[in-house]
């Protein structure tokens, strides 16, 4: 029964950041386009297609990623992150987010559009 409530709690959260994802995009759309903003002092910018997006000396910033997607609500924290680069391409890298019971969460980017998977077993 734990572990039913904890994988809906997963699966909640993966909605409540693609929520927050999907807010931003709106912001972006309303607010003419900008190619960079700033919300509770995290500065991101946006990808050509309008989803939000932190980078730390060209790399993903997964914490900061986390915390502009959460969507101001109370969510379960993870309970460590990883970040994947893949080979040359910047279109694949990925957060790769451990929520625990044996599950993970990710966020990455394939060609500007922002991807949210979680139910991932590691």
């Amino acid at each position: 029964m734990h572990k039913n409530a904890k994988l809906v709690q997963l699966d909640l959260t993966r909605n409540n950041l693609y929520q927050g994802a999907v807010n931003l995009r709106q912001s972006w759309e309303l607010n003419n386009k900008p190619q960079h903003d700033e919300v509770d002092k995290i500065p991101f910018s946006y990808t050509s297609l309008g989803w939000p997006v932190v980078y730390k000396n060209g790399d993903l910033d997964c914490p900061k990623i986390w915390s502009l997607l959460s969507n101001g609500i109370e969510k379960p924290e993870y309970n460590a992150f990883s970040y994947i680069k893949s080979g040359d391409s910047v279109a694949y890298n990925s957060c790769l987010y451990d929520i625990g019971i044996n599950k993970k969460l990710a966020i990455f980017y394939i060609n500007d559009r922002i991807h949210i998977v979680s139910n991932l077993s590691p």
